[in-house]
């Protein structure tokens, strides 16, 4: 029954979070609007032009060598997912097989494991901002080489045994895609389901929020029972009914979500992990969760569900460390390019267009540099993090905008430039007012090293990137400018905006993967 029970509550958290994690973000899109069309005085006075900033000194290496490090990172980065899975997928592979009663060989090992690591490849395309398909592409070709894996090993341990191979052992690689998908279509759909672009900025939190709520009807039965049982307590029990239980648990299991919720808010802003990590160990616990689950309502008595605690909580609690450490060396590839800053501009509005740039362009560019941008609703799921959703659940979002002269130097005095464990850089948006956008624009400009200016939709009706435009024709290199267009784009609007400062003009379709790579190796010249 607790197997049970623990399934049923499980799968209502994964329905909730699908539920609420949208009407979060809608919610905190909606305050960001809010704050962005309120004003905060007079409009801030923008700096004096200095002229374009010279361009740094050619690198040691150019774009080539530097897609070529960083596809070696990503190689570098798949080795320690896999690394850092390796000692909990042994863990959890072990116990399955002395629970089960299973036979104690190689190939049933690579069986149960092989299938649990093959949660390092959305872990992988999460790390290093690889876009949908292409992470299909490489799980069916991981799943494949693992399959294939299990064949040479049932081939020797039959040699082992004194008997001669046949190829009928070929079948165990369909064997084993069968039981992957058997056991990873729960974890990969509950996966799939938090790991959304649209809400994997707020996800996170909310799955682990209700997750501790979860627990309080559970135990709140548990409770009513016990109670219910006891002379002194069989009285009110009775008379509060059936969920005295859950009521007596309800605030302190609210008190410990909150305190979750903050916990890692600080740990997010001390920079112990990113917010690809925090996907990642989502992700684990979601699987180690399900494992136990399963195990639970399979196995009864005494020992079976303390070894199932036991374990699966090690295995849970060793993956972050174990991950965070092995990141580490994978960012250590060298020579690393240098550090430079990109700035985003965008005509607003469209999410899935602002979403498409920042998973393709914003997200790749944390490998060589922070990203600044102005905040703004459509890019809410991808700029969001813990900081910015406690100071919302808190009514303090007015502190995450610049509303004075003062304030705006203090912002970008602490333009956080350093990376995370995992060697990615941080996302920065600067939330602003009505009438504090445009210095903060000038500010930004002044500091990065690229711009990326996304004028698909650009039109006579939606033309508010002209200022923008204006400014860093003024302000910057034009060679330190890439201009995205599509069909969207109002092409003689935008040839009389910049006719004075020519700039790189790259289309880039919706949906374009050649494209946006290409618009992302002119970045990279871009940036010197």
């Amino acid at each position: 029954m607790l197997g049970s029970e623990l399934l049923f509550h499980f799968m209502n958290v994964m329905l909730m979070t699908g539920l609420v994690a949208p009407l979060v973000l809608w919610r905190y899109r909606r305050a960001v609007l809010a704050g962005m069309q309120a004003k905060a005085g007079a409009a801030l006075p923008l700096a004096p032009p200095q002229g374009a900033r010279p361009r740094a000194a050619e690198a040691a290496f150019g774009v080539a060598a530097e897609l070529a490090w960083e596809a070696r990172v990503r190689r570098r980065v798949f080795l320690a997912v896999v690394a850092a899975l390796a000692l909990p997928v042994t863990l959890l592979a072990a116990n399955h097989i002395v629970l089960n009663e299973l036979h104690r060989t190689v190939s049933t090992f690579w069986l149960v494991a092989g299938s649990a690591m093959l949660m390092a490849v959305p872990m992988f395309a999460v790390l290093v901002a690889m876009p949908f398909a292409r992470a299909v592409a490489i799980g069916v070709a991981t799943l494949a080489a693992f399959a294939v894996a299990v064949v040479p090993l049932t081939m020797a341990e039959r040699a082992f045994a004194g008997r001669l191979p046949s190829l009928d052992q070929t079948l165990n690689a369909v064997n084993f895609v069968q039981y992957a998908a058997i056991n990873l279509a729960l974890p990969l759909v509950l996966a799939a389901l938090i790991g959304m672009r649209r809400v994997r900025g707020v996800a996170p939190f909310v799955f682990a929020g209700l997750l501790v709520f979860a627990l309080a009807p559970l135990f709140g039965i548990r409770l009513t029972q016990l109670l219910g049982g006891m002379e002194w307590s069989a009285d009110w029990v009775l008379a509060g009914g059936f969920h005295v239980g859950a009521l007596l648990l309800a605030l302190p299991v609210g008190i410990v979500a909150w305190w979750r919720l903050k916990a890692l808010a600080r740990a997010y802003d001390a920079k112990r992990f990113s917010d690809a990590q925090l996907l990642a160990h989502s992700w684990w616990l979601m699987y180690v969760a399900a494992h136990a689950i399963e195990q639970l309502a399979v196995h009864s008595g005494a020992a079976a569900p303390l070894a199932i605690a036991v374990v699966d909580s090690a295995a849970y609690l060793l993956f972050p460390p174990l991950l965070s450490r092995t990141l580490a060396w994978a960012a250590r590839a060298q020579p690393r390019p240098p550090r430079r800053m990109l700035l985003v501009l965008r005509v607003f509005g469209d999410r899935a267009r602002t979403g498409a740039l920042f998973e393709r362009i914003a997200s790749r560019w944390q490998r060589f540099g922070p990203v600044t941008t102005i905040a703004a609703p459509d890019a809410a799921a991808d700029t969001v993090d813990p900081g910015d959703l406690l100071r919302f659940a808190t009514g303090r979002i007015a502190e995450s905008f610049v509303v004075s002269k003062d304030d705006l130097v203090q912002r970008l005095a602490t333009i956080d430039v350093e990376p995370d464990r995992d060697g990615r850089y941080r996302i920065q948006e600067f939330c602003c007012r009505d009438d504090t956008w445009q210095a903060t624009v000038v500010a930004l400009i002044a500091r990065a090293d690229a711009v990326v200016v996304d004028l698909r939709g650009f039109t006579a009706e939606r033309r508010g990137a002209e200022f923008e435009l204006q400014q860093l024709a003024a302000r910057t290199s034009p060679e330190r400018v890439v201009v995205i267009v599509d069909a969207s784009t109002d092409r003689a609007l935008l040839a009389r905006t910049i006719a004075a400062t020519p700039m790189t003009t790259l289309e880039v379709r919706r949906g374009s993967a050649r494209q946006a790579d290409a618009a992302f190796a002119a970045l990279l010249g871009a940036a010197g």
